[in-house]
């Protein structure tokens, strides 16, 4: 079914309120994120082209969390504009019906929820396991181009490299490193000479003649393995797929729903992949859940100001307690499972509850209910303007009617 011109014309408003609201709130949060990488450009020795790609890999799961916000934004600020301009109003007394009128608002939520799904689902995982080669590249690059000759020099949290001297070749002399991440336990790995090796598109840093010392924090027990070669991975350092600090948001999707329960990953935190597996399967509602809910609230026409602001304030505080409920119940699944119907519970009855209000004509705040709260503010304001007037020296109204 297609849109009639003035569909079009509230589509075409919408969509451009809605792109450029994602747009500011994504190039704010990659701009604050790319100052805080900046170190891989000054003190890691990239260039800066690296530097870029790093900081841009993560704008589809940026996108991802700020899309259901840029969706609300977009959509108050064009039915505000409507109502402004009380272009609502005329529409209504064209005779077109409200789901006529709402029709483009709801397309627009269902584009944002498809969008959303294709990034949550395959492009952020995949830009995320590309941040990590680039990651490991820079640690790489770290080791064999930046640690300077005869200086202890940390390349990551609790992680020290030291090297005597370089030779020829990226051959790499007297090499010192202590890794002292695990609390309970520090390991020193000496080696008298080293370098940089890529398998199967990892980095190790492939040591000779030397040994690794596992020293325990609680006893101080001292054990000693020598060597004559060792591939160190480089990868680890940056949270390779079998570190503790891998994100579960690198996992392809599909290797959440079928697993690989014999990996050391899924044996040591299998509420990662639950947890992971529901948040990308309902992430894609939350967009439509927005439109749908925000509608219930704003979709008649209003020319009062106050009662505009009263009711979208309204729905912006109940579309929020319903996100921060879901946020909530994703972060218990890891550790509960029976969150799971709490994750899936609040966008879904949200859907049926506002697509039962829309379908019915009915509207989440009644005119009714609005009359009555505008009255007790007007009420309210009327006692407040003695005070207004003592503080401001003139009488100020609030809640201005256009």
């Amino acid at each position: 079914m297609g849109l009639t011109l003035i569909e079009r014309y509230i589509f075409k408003k919408a969509l451009i309120a809605v792109l450029a609201a994602g747009g500011g709130l994504v190039a704010v949060i990659w701009v604050v994120r790319a100052v805080q990488q900046v170190d891989v450009l000054l003190q890691k020795g990239q260039g800066i082209f690296t530097y870029l790609n790093m900081t841009t890999l993560g704008v589809p799961t940026l996108t991802v969390a700020v899309a259901p916000l840029a969706l609300l934004i977009g959509l108050i600020q064009t039915i505000n504009s409507l109502n402004s301009d009380s272009e609502l109003v005329v529409i209504h007394a064209s005779g077109a019906s409200r789901l006529s009128l709402l029709k483009p608002f709801i397309l627009l939520s269902i584009l944002v929820t498809l969008f959303v799904w294709v990034l949550q689902l395959w492009l952020a995982p995949v830009s995320m396991q590309t941040l990590r080669t680039y990651v490991t590249k820079v640690r790489a690059d770290l080791v064999t181009i930046v640690v300077r000759e005869g200086v202890f020099q940390q390349v990551g949290k609790g992680l020290t490299f030291h090297l005597a001297a370089r030779a020829p070749g990226g051959v790499l002399k007297g090499i010192l490193i202590v890794d002292d991440r695990d609390e309970k336990q520090t390991f020193s790995y000496l080696a008298r000479e080293g370098a940089v090796s890529k398998i199967d598109e990892k980095s190790y840093l492939v040591l000779q003649e030397g040994q690794i010392q596992r020293r325990s924090n609680s006893d101080g027990l001292l054990s000693i393995v020598k060597f004559n070669s060792y591939a160190f991975n480089l990868s680890d350092f940056s949270g390779g797929k079998q570190s503790k600090n891998f994100s579960q948001m690198e996992i392809d999707t599909m290797d959440l729903i079928f697993p690989d329960r014999e990996s050391a990953l899924y044996k040591r935190d299998q509420g990662r992949f639950l947890a992971e597996l529901h948040t990308r399967l309902t992430g894609g509602f939350y967009p439509f859940m927005v439109g749908l809910v925000l509608l219930t609230f704003v979709g008649n026409p209003n020319s009062n100001r106050q009662g505009q602001f009263i009711v979208v304030t309204t729905a912006c505080i109940v579309v929020f307690t319903l996100r921060g409920l879901s946020i909530y119940g994703e972060g218990a699944l890891r550790n509960t499972p029976m969150m799971v119907y709490l994750v899936w519970s609040v966008p879904l009855l949200s859907i049926a509850v506002s697509t039962f209000l829309l379908a019915t004509d009915r509207s989440a705040f009644p005119p009714e209910l609005l009359n009555k709260v505008e009255t007790q503010l007007n009420r309210i304001s009327q006692r407040l303007q003695p005070v207004r007037t003592m503080l401001f020296g003139k009488s100020v109204r609030l809640g201005a009617t256009s």
